[in-house]
């Protein structure tokens, strides 16, 4: 569920850039301006954890991660200018995101903006904090993966000077407002934690203006800050298979589930651990669960469909590929399983609709254009069918069957000798694959080189004395 791989797989993917210039140096330096440090209290006032937060409203807001505060009495702020300032109260705590939102003395602070929508992209710009002198400076870093892991949680990986942060760090967009916080999730005994940069979504820790379902002013110690046990176990589940250990996974998103707490993610987990091993049936139940519980789940329906497709069940696969594209038209990787679904029943007018509708973001795009190409191919539009197989191998070089369906569509376009290098690369990467040499052969026999069609015609009598034959024929035909 959660490996890079998998990250391209389930993303929803725009490609966007968002210059760093001039022209964002205001709020450069305010984003800058509202980074604070926070420091955890034990009971005895003794420091404890440490790490980073933001200010978020005049009147004192500041968000930070929770873990720093949740095993402390509260804790110490440090701001911008120096200023040390006692947590007062705490206003919010969400310990799914490991967020908390704190009050301290409105003095002297730099408040930024928090981003009202999810807008990061993939490749977008993004600003970091990192510590220089007394303050802090921002520092480019650029998001590399998006892994929506539910319409309420996304997680982010940051391509960055310097990878370690401590918890709690923002990260601001190019209008500098706070888009994301890095969490720190502690591992259980014997197993270290994990680190995941989150997207911060609307519906999280809302400012006073958003707040609709609190009295204005409610407030509370930060020692009553939720516990966040069963949490802590559901992201162990994340980190399990982040690192493709399924079994690890399946077990912390049981315990999660068997907890009492309503966790719809924790069902999904489940689901995709169960795929992975194979337990369909499985998958199917937990799958269908968290589309129960969390509307418009668009990857849930995704792999719902697919362990549908596993189970033989074409129909319900192609309704789960219909509801998750419903709830996310840019989810590239629904749109490619229709696409092959309609491509297997020989509906190419379908099939063509669909694959046209996905993009390159999910890890079967080469997939994508070999089918296109096939399509093309078997509607004569030649140049349109080796521009599709190009693409496939742009994407994947070492697709042998887009190599080798590239040569041919080139000879047929009467190109032998760039059939010939398209071959050459097949026959490089499977060195026994028969058809690659057979018609990499004829292209060096089209293109006058006769030594290396009987090249090829020797290798071919060692791994398939047919097609060497076949060649013999063309080879004899032109002496």
């Amino acid at each position: 569920m959660l490996r890079l791989r998998l990250l391209i797989a389930f993303g929803t993917w725009v490609l966007i850039f968002f210059p760093f210039g001039a022209a964002q140096a205001g709020n450069y330096k305010e984003a800058a301006a509202s980074v604070v440090t926070v420091v955890g209290m034990d009971s005895q006032d003794r420091p404890g954890l440490q790490g980073l937060g933001v200010v978020v409203g005049r009147e004192g807001q500041v968000l930070t991660s929770a873990s720093l505060l949740s095993a402390n009495r509260g804790g110490v702020i440090r701001t911008a200018t120096g200023n040390l300032q006692i947590i007062r109260a705490l206003l919010q705590g969400d310990p799914l995101q490991d967020l908390a939102l704190v009050r301290i003395a409105a003095d002297d602070l730099h408040p930024a903006p928090l981003a009202r929508a999810e807008r990061l992209k993939l490749l977008e710009e993004v600003w970091v904090p990192v510590k220089e002198g007394n303050g802090f400076r921002l520092q480019e870093a650029q998001v590399t993966g998006i892994l929506p892991l539910s319409p309420r949680l996304t997680l982010l990986k940051l391509k960055s000077q310097d990878p370690e942060r401590p918890p709690g760090t923002p990260i601001f967009n190019g209008q500098g407002e706070v888009v994301g916080m890095l969490h720190s999730f502690p591992g259980s005994a014997g197993q270290s934690g994990s680190k995941f940069y989150l997207a911060r979504h609307v519906a999280h820790l809302p400012l006073k203006e958003d707040r609709k379902d609190s009295e204005e002013g409610e407030e509370h110690s930060p020692e009553n800050l939720p516990a966040g046990g069963v949490y802590l176990t559901f992201w162990e589940g994340v980190a399990a298979g982040n690192r493709q250990d399924w079994k690890g996974a399946q077990e912390k998103f049981t315990a999660v589930l068997t907890s009492g707490e309503s966790l719809p993610e924790a069902s999904y987990g489940r689901g995709v651990a169960r795929y992975h091993r194979r337990d369909f049936k499985g998958a199917v139940q937990d799958l269908e669960e968290a589309c129960r519980r969390l509307p418009g789940y668009a990857l849930a329906f995704l792999w719902l469909g697919k362990a549908w497709e596993r189970l033989e069940d074409r129909g319900k696969a192609q309704g789960a590929y219909e509801k998750a594209v419903a709830a996310a038209p840019d989810l590239s990787e629904a749109w490619f399983r229709q696409g092959e679904l309609a491509y297997q029943d020989g509906d190419l007018v379908k099939a063509k609709e669909y694959l046209e509708r996905a993009g390159d973001d999910f890890p079967q795009a080469s997939a994508r254009w070999w089918y296109l190409g096939n399509i093309a191919q078997s509607q004569n539009r030649l140049q349109e069918a080796l521009e599709a197989f190009n693409r496939a191998v742009k994407l994947e070089p070492s697709f042998i069957r887009a190599y080798l369906e590239g040569g041919k569509v080139l000879l047929e376009l009467g190109r032998p000798q760039e059939a010939a290098g398209l071959l050459t690369q097949a026959v490089n990467l499977e060195p026994k694959n028969s058809p690659a040499r057979y018609y990499l052969g004829l292209a060096h026999l089209m293109s006058w080189n006769r030594g290396g069609a009987w090249e090829q015609y020797f290798a071919l009598q060692e791994i398939n004395p047919e097609m060497a034959a076949g060649l013999a024929v063309a080879l004899e035909r032109t002496q």
